[in-house]
């Protein structure tokens, strides 16, 4: 099967990460990682690649970092994502669902 573009990925890209921190507070690799596993290794970001993205996010007052040192580990920074971010991805909630619906109208009929 031929990869995702790269428009729709980059597109999908914020409620994406937003969607995954809605879920609980993680750091750039496990997100890249459990976008993975969500999408049976279909969309296969790179980790250094999400970064503008949160840093992007940051900025706007949606996600917040901090460090978290555990036990024998390195420290990691890690995201939480904050009301602005929870007011976006409920926008972009409401925007993907209307663009399936649309698909889902057209492709209906046309099948």
């Amino acid at each position: 099967m031929k990869s995702i573009s790269k428009e729709l990925v980059g597109a999908s890209a914020v409620p994406i990460i937003l969607s995954v921190l809605k879920n609980g507070d993680s750091y750039g690799y496990k997100i890249v990682q459990r976008v993975k596993e969500l999408t049976n290794g279909e969309i296969a970001w790179k980790e250094a690649s999400i970064y503008p993205v949160l840093k992007k996010l940051e900025n706007a007052g949606m996600i917040k970092s901090y460090w978290k040192v555990e036990e024998n580990k390195r420290p990691r920074k890690y995201y939480t994502i904050l009301s602005e971010g929870e007011k976006q991805l409920k926008q972009n909630m409401h925007e993907w669902n209307l663009v399936y619906s649309v698909f889902n109208t057209l492709w209906k009929v046309n099948s």
